[in-house]
């Protein structure tokens, strides 16, 4: 099997960015408009330029998160990221820390 390229790979992650990214929206669209009664019938769509905007904005966050894992892992002597790198990340929002932590304690159980 061949090796992948960082292009091959950065496209098959934009690749499953984007079904997960339309998926939900479209998901959340549908909803919206289930709630919606407007009277002049404006129902709210999602442009396809809206869409790709999200997958880039998600995309660039994801690589941005990586980076940042990796460098809080090198900075404490490790090769392999853990949770503690994850929550030095997130050390400025409190309330997505304790999520995160809830979350690894019920994987822990």
């Amino acid at each position: 099997m061949a090796k992948q390229t960082k292009e091959e790979i950065a496209l098959q992650l934009k690749s499953a960015i984007y079904l997960h990214v339309a998926k939900i929206v479209e998901e959340k669209v549908k909803d919206l408009n289930q709630e919606e009664d407007n009277p002049n019938d404006n129902s709210i769509i999602a442009t396809p330029t809206f869409i790709a905007q999200l997958v880039e904005l998600v995309y660039n966050q994801l690589i941005n998160l990586g980076e940042d894992l990796e460098l809080f892992c090198h900075h404490a002597g490790r090769d392999i990221v853990e949770p503690l790198d994850l929550y030095m990340v997130t050390r400025k929002n409190p309330t997505l820390q304790q999520f995160l932590k809830d979350i690894e304690q019920k994987n822990k159980e």
